[in-house]
Order: C-alpha cells, then structure tokens, then sequence
C-alpha cells in the first residue's frame, strides 16, 4: 500500500508543478515543508490532510487521500489559485494574508 501511496502523491506533485511552472517558470512546490525551511514565491505548498476509510464486516475496502494545498502568491488574485481551483475533486477553504503574501488554501481529493 505504501508505494501505490506514493505513487499518488507523485502524480499530485507533478501536476502541482506544472501550474506553478506555467506561473513563473520555475517549479516552487513543496510537500510538508519544515517551519524553517525557506520558501521561494510564488509557491504551492502541500501536506497530506485526511485518509477516508469506507469499510464493511470489518474490512477496509477502499481509501480516499485527502490533500491540503496552499497556493502562495505576492499577487491578491493568483493565476495558480484560478487554474487549481479549476480541477476536479477541489474544494476551496479561505483566503488570508501572512506576512504581505496572499494565501489561498484549498482541499484536494486525489
């Protein structure tokens, strides 16, 4: 299970890449960074959020990953947020502003 795991979170990785390559031209992503790591800007950043189990006789049958992605942006209205947001299975939570960068955080199922 842990390999097909990571070959999902690969898939996400990548797509998460090319919007944020088609942005600025560079692919600023990064999965659960540490608290001192720096990052680059524009960015998106992500962490697994949530793994939904369906079960029956006391059996998992199938799961379902949960993802939180923030984009990161200097910009209020951010092409990648647009683009993301555009995909399936993506559920947009709220907008702040930290440290004179805009936030969008979103939930992604993948």
């Amino acid at each position: 299970m842990a390999e097909k795991l990571t070959d999902r979170r690969m898939e996400l990785d990548r797509l998460l890449r090319l919007i944020v390559k088609e942005r600025c031209g560079e692919e600023n992503v990064y999965y659960q960074p540490p608290a001192n790591f720096k990052m680059k800007y524009p960015c998106i950043c992500y962490e697994r959020h949530k793994i939904w189990n369906r079960a029956a006789d006391n059996n998992v049958y199938s799961q379902h990953f949960y993802y939180s992605v923030t984009v990161i942006d200097t910009k209020a209205d951010s092409d990648m947020t647009l683009t993301f947001s555009k995909l399936p299975k993506v559920s947009y939570d709220r907008h702040f502003v930290a440290d004179g960068l805009h936030h969008d955080a979103m939930t992604i199922y993948y």
